[in-house]
């Protein structure tokens, strides 16, 4: 079998979704080099992968606020001028088939350029074309104000100052304002479905949408389901990142107290429940809970609209309402929005009303549950990490790997 080198970013939303893949290559005998920081180090290995440490301090998490667009081209293209070197020099040694690449892992695209290898791109959202960034310039995703516009302009600047310095050094070209987002290979592997990827269209035959890698988790977290009865479930979750949000959790206490409704809510571990109160009586409120066994009992999540989640939550075929934080997440609740599967509110007009009526519009609205339930049907038929894994089989063939 075949040596393949994984290169991610290190960010649980990028590496996550490849882990069951991964897993599945390495039962078809790939050995898979994978590369990522410390803190991942357990789950890669966990997946059967051989974990190597990119032994950088950046921190290069798309999902946190890197200075907008501009500021994350420029930190992940210095990253890729400290990684270079150390990264070519292995790849040389270790002499691997082929190479997986994160979309956003510009690193792996300049790589792929200088070595000639045979190179597959995953994207752990919406693949990106002009037509959907266009979309993404048109959803409720705030606008900056023009002094931080021009702020990170200074970002761009620097961009393409380290473009000309590893174009010089390297013999490769660092991509534009466009191609950064829409990074392409001769094979895209897209953890969504095409009734879900917005412009679809826009992508031609070398991109395949595979639906979430999505295998099943066998947690062991202690729940008191005993709590949760027979009234219909909400379930809130703001992801592992942006979920300091105090004042948000307190607007879902008084949204949904003494409603005909029981709710789980997961704050995090950045949040102390003592700064909230006392939930009400019908809240279970935890850091962490078992996220896959509660949407097999919810009626309706509430999220920030995580890629991941979200796809979780309509394999489940549970409707959504999105508060969107940061980046693709605007996107992902506007498609949520457009397809029926859900609503969007903005974090700006989030009150206990607010919550309140949009819950009880999605909940007893005819249209929602069904479109949320085909849409996860398109997911699941989409194939996931089996379907990826496959792909990758025949991309090897076509590529005489």
């Amino acid at each position: 079998m075949t040596t393949a080198f994984f290169l991610s970013l290190p960010a649980h939303g990028h590496i996550n979704p490849t882990l069951p893949l991964v897993d599945e290559l390495v039962r078809r005998g790939e050995t898979i080099i994978y590369y990522a920081t410390a803190p991942f180090r357990a789950k890669i290995e966990a997946a059967g992968a051989i974990f190597r440490d990119y032994a950088f301090s950046s921190d290069l998490d798309p999902s946190r606020d890197m200075g907008g667009p501009f500021g994350l081209m420029a930190r992940t293209l210095e990253a890729s001028e400290q990684l270079l070197p150390g990264l070519l020099a292995e790849l040389r040694r270790d002499t691997p088939g082929y190479l997986l690449t994160d979309s956003l892992c510009v690193w792996g695209n300049l790589v792929a350029q200088k070595l000639r290898l045979p190179t597959i791109n995953l994207y752990s959202t919406f693949a990106m074309s002009r037509a959907v960034m266009s979309e993404l310039q048109r959803s409720k995703a705030p606008k900056q104000p023009l002094k931080d516009m021009l702020g990170g302009l200074h970002f761009l600047v620097r961009y393409f100052r380290i473009a000309r310095r590893i174009n010089r050094q390297h013999a490769v070209k660092a991509p534009g304002l466009i191609k950064f987002f829409n990074n392409q290979q001769a094979l895209n592997l897209v953890f969504s479905s095409r009734e879900f990827q917005p412009a679809v269209d826009s992508f031609d035959s070398r991109f395949a949408f595979v639906g979430p890698s999505v295998a099943a988790r066998h947690e062991t977290v202690e729940f008191p389901w005993q709590q949760v009865g027979t009234q219909p479930l909400i379930y809130i979750s703001m992801g592992t990142i942006f979920n300091n949000l105090a004042e948000f959790y307190r607007d879902c206490y008084q949204a949904f107290a003494d409603q005909p409704y029981h709710v789980i809510m997961s704050i995090g571990n950045n949040v102390d429940a003592s700064r909230l109160g006392a939930p009400p009586a019908n809240f279970t409120v935890r850091p962490y809970v078992p996220q896959l066994e509660v949407l097999e009992r919810a009626a309706l999540f509430i999220t920030h609209g995580g890629m991941n989640s979200v796809s979780e939550s309509l394999l489940a075929g549970v409707p959504v309402l999105v508060v969107p934080q940061a980046g693709d997440q605007f996107l992902v609740a506007q498609r949520v929005n457009a397809l029926d599967a859900g609503r969007f509110l903005a974090m700006a007009q989030v009150s206990p009303a607010r919550l309140r009526q949009l819950a009880e519009q999605i909940l007893s609205g005819p249209s929602f549950k069904p479109a949320a339930q085909q849409l996860g049907a398109s997911l699941k038929a989409a194939g996931g990490y089996l379907k990826a894994a496959d792909l990758i089989g025949e991309f090897k063939q076509q590529a005489g790997v």
